[in-house]
């Protein structure tokens, strides 16, 4: 019986790192979808390096914590120990990743346009 709980705590570990690591991988494409777009946007100055510094970890890193809150959340809910199953953790962080998906798509979705390179 321990031997199975061990088990189980090591899918769980198993589980959480992979879902975290999609949620990672979420908020990298979301990034990436318009990013030379926002880094020309002030191209007189120069690149806008924050585009890179700035956005690319905070977005990343706000991917692995919808995630992880979505697969968290249930468990942290109920009073069983495996009352959530694995499927249903695994739709509510799948729809979490894709409402957040939308909401950077939206969020960068207002930013201006650069214009296009002319030479003289």
């Amino acid at each position: 019986m321990r031997e199975r709980i061990e088990a189980l705590r090591g899918v769980e570990a198993l589980s959480g790192s992979g879902v975290a690591l999609v949620g990672g991988f979420a908020g990298l494409l979301g990034w990436a979808a318009d990013a030379e777009l926002r880094a020309r946007a002030g191209y007189q100055r120069g690149p806008a390096w924050h585009v890179l510094y700035a956005e690319l970890p905070l977005t990343v890193l706000a991917g692995v914590a919808v995630a992880l809150t979505a697969w968290l959340l249930p468990r942290r809910l109920r009073a069983g120990r495996y009352a959530a199953g694995y499927a249903g953790r695994v739709a509510l962080a799948a729809v979490a990743l894709t409402r957040f998906w939308s909401v950077v798509e939206r969020w960068y979705e207002g930013l201006p346009e650069p214009l296009p390179d002319r030479k003289p």
